[in-house]
Formats: structure tokens, sequence, C-alpha cells
């Protein structure tokens, strides 16, 4: 007589993973209360919505498409990214959708950052393309987005009067990047030899850590190959100055919205701001975080009593929205296209 199997279960969720929902909207909640409490100890919020509604709408909507074609020409990036020789055979609604649900992701759920989980899920889901290879062409993409949001900051110095410390920060931001984009192309030329390197080094492991890892760095340093296409360098760099062009753009145009006497660097700083902020984890959909980046760079450039701290806010607000209701909209669709689901974050961590 043999012996039933035992049913296998799956393992319960780490504790941590059921509570992270809670603590995620509990710090939110907490920064939005203390954010609008401090604001209202501040301005009236009559203004702000006086303000708001006096902006020119035609404006806001011509800043919201400008944003969508900005994660557009990003979807179009990373199809040369993902496959440098041949993009034409990588769908391009795949990664189109595949970048949104990212964004939608870190949106919701920012302080994991898991975004990048996201994106790589989306696009091995739907074409088949390593997790891990993916992963490895977000390097390079945000490598290339620290670099230019660096020069934009160095190539305003001779053209505008800005706060102290500006240079610095844009050499600090160039130049790490810079560093990172040299070693992943040292890396992609001398592919051999690091691989051995790393063979060497891995033997120092237990086997079966060793094996995994190597499968993962391997499968990482094909995600490089598009620094080996010249024409693919071409178009991933002309594309990313049409993004950074467009980043800017956004702000400078809700400048007009709200009949704002600023100039294009102005714009160019908040950007600069902006990018700095929401970068690292921050709360769900930056509330309270971007817009005191906006409200700083304005601050900082003597416009606060100019304009007054009511239209400031009410720019910022604005601006926020310009860039998160296309992340939300759009990337909820994305999770419907691409089956999403939230478990994916304790399968892919």
């Amino acid at each position: 007589m043999s012996t039933p199997t035992p049913h296998k279960t799956k393992p319960a969720p780490a504790r941590w993973r059921r509570l992270w929902p809670w603590l995620n909207g509990g710090i939110t909640a907490v920064l939005l209360i203390g954010g609008i409490y401090y604001l209202a100890q501040t301005i009236d919020f009559a203004d702000v919505l006086q303000a708001v509604r006096a902006a020119d709408g035609r404006f806001i909507t011509l800043g919201l498409l400008i944003f969508v074609a900005n994660g557009s020409l990003k979807a179009w990036r990373w199809r040369v990214l993902l496959a440098p020789n041949q993009p034409g055979k990588i769908r391009y609604t795949a990664v189109f959708w595949a970048i949104w649900l990212g964004q939608f992701v870190n949106s919701v759920l920012p302080f994991l950052r898991l975004g990048e989980i996201g994106r790589a899920y989306a696009i091995n889901q739907q074409i088949g393309i390593s997790k891990t290879q993916a992963v490895s062409t977000l390097l390079i993409e945000k490598s290339l987005e620290l670099i230019l949001l660096g020069l934009t900051v160095l190539l305003l110095l001779p053209f505008a009067v800005l706060p102290p410390n500006t240079e610095q920060v844009g050499l600090l931001l160039a130049g790490v990047a810079t560093f990172f984009l040299l070693a992943m192309g040292l890396v992609t030329f001398q592919t051999e030899r690091v691989i051995q390197l790393l063979r060497r080094i891995l033997a120092l492991f237990p086997a079966k850590i060793a094996a995994w890892l190597e499968l993962r760095f391997v499968a990482g340093l094909a995600g490089l190959a598009a620094l080996r296409n010249r024409r693919s360098v071409q178009a991933i760099g002309l594309s990313s100055i049409l993004i950074t062009s467009l980043d800017i753009a956004l702000p400078y145009t809700l400048f007009f919205a709200f009949a704002l006497p600023l100039s294009l660097s102005v714009a160019v700083l908040i950007n600069v701001a902006v990018g700095l902020v929401t970068t690292p984890p921050t709360a769900p959909g930056e509330l309270g975080i971007f817009e005191a980046a906006v409200f700083f760079v304005l601050a900082q450039v003597g416009q606060t009593e100019v304009l007054g701290t009511a239209v400031i806010i009410s720019y910022a607000v604005v601006f926020h929205l310009c860039t998160l209701l296309p992340k939300l909209a759009l990337g909820g669709l994305a999770a419907v296209q691409t089956n999403w689901s939230w478990r994916q974050i304790g399968s892919h961590r």
C-alpha cells in the first residue's frame, strides 16, 4: 500500500508583507495631515482654489499631453535598450504598458521602489525577456537621466542667476552618473574577462548560491548589449535628450497656464529639484514632497513675495496632478493589460 503524498501548501506571507500596506497608508496619512496643517497655518485655501480656477485649461491639457508623450518616448527608448540589434521585433505596446505599470507601482508603493520589478515582470510576461536582463537595462536608463539632469544645470550656469551650490549639485550628478555609465561601458566591452573574474569570486561561495548568482549576473550582462551597437547608442542618446527636453517643457508650459512671468531657466531648476526629491523612496504619489520642491525653487529665485504663496502652491499642485493622473490612469490600464497582481511583490523580491 503506497503512502499518500503529503499536500504541499504555500507558505504564509511574511508578516511585514501583510502589514506593509497598512504601514504605507499610515505614513502617507501622517505626512498628508501634517502638510495640510502646516499649509492651513500659512495660507488661505480659498485663495489657492481661486488661483486654480483662474488657470488656463488649454495649457494644463497641453501639460498632460506632454507628460504622456514623454512616457511614450521612454517606452521607445527602452525597446532599443532591450533589443539593440532588432528593436522592431519587440512589440511597442508591450514596453509601453510595462513603462506605465512601473510608474503606477512606484506611485502607489514608493517606499520599496517596486516599479522596476513591475516593469521587469510585465515585459517578461508579455514577450519573455529575462527579468534580470530587463533590470540591467534600467541601470543604463537611470544613468543617462542623471547625466542629463546634471548637464542641464551646468549648461544653465552662464545664463541665469542660480541659488548657491547649484553648480556643485550639477557636477555631482553628472560625475556620479558618468562614472556608472563608464563602468557599464567597460563591462560591456570586456564581458568575457568580467565573467571570468566573476566566476573566480563566486567559487568562494557555496555551490548553490554561486550557481544562482552566476545565472543572474551573466543574464544581466546581456542587458548592456545596447552599448555595443553604434546606431543604438545614437538612438538612445537622441531620445534621452528629447525626454529631458519634455521634462523641462512641462513646468515651462504650466507657467503660461498661471500667467507666471518666469523664464526657461526656472523651469530647468524646477525639473532638477523635482527629479532629485522623487528619485529616492518618498510618500505615495510624492504627496507634499513634490509641492515642497517646487515651492523651494521658486522661493530661492525670489518669487514667493512677487507671485504670492497661494499662486505658487496652486501651480505646484496642478503641476503635480499633470504628472500623477496619467500614472494612475494609464498605469491602472497597464495593470489590467499585463495581469499584474500585488502578490508579485512577494514572489519577485
